[in-house]
């Protein structure tokens, strides 16, 4: 798989993949239907225009609490410290999804040398799931950074999975830093605590007391690090919002979210796919009236769609299929399904019927999991033909979704608005926050 890309500059490439992403993230949703991506922008405007501190994130709607800290706040605002334009936060997501997008391809190419570099780019940073959700301004999105770091060092810690690519103290600061990165974005933060725990299992059992005490100290300053945005919501609030509501009230026991599985499963699955169904359309009327009205895209769409299908299949049979001696690949697969029975499991105590984002944070897993799955598939040379054309038919594909957005729920279907805003150091102009209705 080394001449993947054979005719293309490894540079080339990579940048028009960049700015390709940073283009497409420009028309993404903004506006209504979905009210959450406007309300994580308003966080980050109303702290900056009032010049306040963001003592909170995201809105729980389930029971009115918020989740507490400074850092979501602070990722959408701190571009217009620099630049006060409506697309700053954008550029300042697209730079952090950049790095830790490049991080994990950097990752998964030490561990799988035998992969084209390229390939593991282009896969990473064109798989829809990747494009067409974490380039939008929503809490998810912002997740992704931590979750990358984080897995990337449990990767290197558990000794069925550790390739000694980074050392071991940088590998428990990663699990520090990435716990309290997610733990002021996403509620999913809490399926983090099993593999931590884990992880000091193993640490302890070595019964090297200086190993134990480096990496625990390397652990310890890894929370500090992000978990410092959120001592000032702590000494003010504790862990309630200003309204004196709890997170912990989205905690009930939902035994009818057993018969989810198989959704699940398929939600869990696509963040490594090229499934394309979620983002042409919320059901199957408005997919056919997209292929519809860009018949030009239409085929290369339906492309892509069967690939991202026959993925699915054969990540969902790789978990089970002889794994003729590939230790790493039974390893790997094991801990993959793993997560998903951690995570299903976690939804029969959530209040919330859960959304197929909300296992979000196991994206660089399924990455990874997907080019181990197809590593043997890659070497035939029919396959890579496909691979190919799957990745031409994306970029026609996601040029047909950008066009429909932009002008229709886009920022730009009323950027002036925001303009005025940040003029006018008056973040009501694009709207209020949950709790200000």
């Amino acid at each position: 798989m080394k001449n993947f890309f054979p005719r293309i500059r490894i540079p080339l490439l990579v940048a028009g993949i960049i700015i390709f992403r940073f283009l497409f993230s420009l028309t993404t949703e903004f506006w209504f239907p979905d009210e959450d991506v406007l309300q994580i922008y308003l966080i980050g405007l109303k702290s900056f225009t009032t010049h306040t501190f963001p003592y909170f994130g995201a809105d729980l709607v389930y029971n009115g609490s918020q989740i507490p800290g400074a850092l979501q706040g602070y990722l959408v605002s701190i571009g217009w410290y620099l630049w006060k334009i409506p697309e700053a936060p954008f550029i300042v997501l697209n730079i952090l999804l950049t790095l830790s997008l490049g991080f994990l391809a950097w990752y998964a190419s030490k561990r799988l040398p035998n992969y084209s570099r390229m390939f593991i780019w282009v896969y990473a940073f064109l798989i829809p799931w990747s494009i067409c959700y974490f380039t939008r301004i929503i809490n998810p999105s912002h997740v992704i950074p931590g979750a990358i770091i984080f897995f990337i060092g449990i990767f290197e810690i558990y000794p069925t999975l550790r390739k000694n690519i980074l050392p071991l103290w940088l590998s428990f600061f990663f699990l520090g830093f990435g716990i309290f990165w997610i733990f002021q974005l996403h509620m999913s933060w809490v399926l983090l605590g099993p593999f931590t725990t884990v992880a000091f299992f193993y640490l302890l059992r070595t019964k090297n007391i200086r190993f134990i005490a480096i990496n625990t100290f390397s652990f310890l300053f890894g929370c500090l690090t992000t978990g410092s945005l959120l001592l000032p919501t702590l000494l003010n609030f504790g862990l309630t919002s200003e309204k004196g509501k709890s997170v912990s009230g989205m905690v009930e026991i939902h035994w009818e979210h057993a018969g989810d599985i198989f959704k699940l499963l398929s939600s869990f699955l696509s963040y490594g796919c090229f499934d394309v169904t979620r983002f042409i359309g919320g059901n199957t009327e408005e997919r056919v009236v997209f292929l519809q009205n860009y018949l030009w895209a239409a085929p290369f769409t339906i492309i892509v769609g069967i690939a991202g299908l026959a993925q699915a299949l054969y990540l969902f049979y790789s978990f089970f299929r002889p794994k003729k001696g590939d230790i790493m690949l039974r390893n790997v697969a094991m801990f993959t399904l793993s997560g998903f029975l951690l995570f299903y499991i976690s939804t029969f105590f959530s209040k919330v019927d859960p959304a197929s984002h909300a296992s979000v944070l196991f994206f660089p897993v399924l990455i990874l999991y997907s080019l181990y799955a197809f590593c043997k598939l890659l070497e035939k040379k029919w396959i890579q033909r496909i691979v190919q054309v799957t990745f031409a038919s994306a970029i026609i594909m996601y040029t047909a979704i950008a066009i429909k957005n932009y002008s229709t729920i886009s920022m730009y279907k009323n950027r002036e608005v925001i303009v005025r805003a940040l003029e006018q150091d008056n973040y009501k102009l694009v709207g209020l926050r949950r709790y200000e209705k």
